[in-house]
């Protein structure tokens, strides 16, 4: 006979390419069905928007594979990349739970799979779930705080070491270590996309690249980004950033 302890819900997948949105983990057997059968898959080019900044939220979109970026617009008409999204990440929930229209834009960056589900289905879930909730409500809280740790950084940190964090936090996402122990980042981001994520000019950005080019520490060509110094840079960063208890 079949188990029927309190992990049934374990026999029942998600219908989702990637196996790391962790918020929606806690669905049981009937809310993974109601989520399976009310989703809606498509592939997205690079180039591609998948929401507009100002327009209505009408459900959210899970990130199955690929790289999305979430661009901020001001009045201007001048742009910025706010963050990034990755595979299992879900775009569009805090405009969903503040009933809110979408406060930013979301552009494809690499050739993605992007699940959509409807609003109505997503609050029902939220409803019916108190777990899916308040995984929504601590994954902002956690956004809320790397907020906080940027606005400190582009206050008191220079460009570089603003750089070379950005840098160690896109290891693991866009990074591969080569046999020679290089570091090889491989961004699909102009380099005007990744100053604005350090709240820097583009050419301050370059300066910085030719400084650590100077001191052996890695190398750029393009959007290919050569770490040669990876345990040098891990120090420069924490020589440089307090600890903060």
């Amino acid at each position: 006979m079949p188990n029927k302890s309190g992990n049934d819900k374990k026999t029942m997948k998600l219908d989702l390419e990637c196996g790391n949105a962790s918020e929606w983990d806690v669905l049981g057997e009937d809310e993974i069905s109601l989520f399976n059968t009310s989703v809606a898959h498509r592939n997205y080019s690079s180039g591609e928007t998948i929401f507009i900044q100002d327009d209505p939220c009408k459900g959210l979109y899970i990130i199955e594979s690929g790289l999305v970026a979430v661009r901020k617009m001001d009045d201007e008409g001048r742009s910025v990349v706010i963050r990034l999204g990755y595979p299992g990440d879900t775009l569009g929930y805090r405009p969903l739970l503040a009933k809110e229209d979408h406060r930013a834009s979301a552009e494809v960056t690499k050739d993605s799979r992007i699940c959509f589900l409807d609003a109505k289905i997503a609050r029902q879930l939220a409803a019916s779930n108190p777990d899916l909730g308040m995984g929504f409500l601590e994954r902002t809280v956690k956004a809320l705080g790397e907020v906080e740790e940027r606005f400190f950084e582009v206050a008191v940190q220079s460009v570089r070491v603003r750089l070379v964090h950005l840098l160690i936090l896109l290891q693991d996402k866009c990074g591969r270590f080569a046999s020679d122990g290089t570091l090889i980042l491989e961004l699909p981001l102009t380099r005007q996309d990744l100053a604005s994520m350090i709240g820097a000019r583009p050419e301050s950005v370059s300066r910085a690249f030719l400084e650590l080019k100077k001191d052996g520490l890695a190398e750029s060509s393009g959007r290919e980004i050569h770490v040669t110094q990876y345990d040098r840079l891990i120090e420069e960063l924490h020589s440089n950033l307090p600890t903060v208890s």
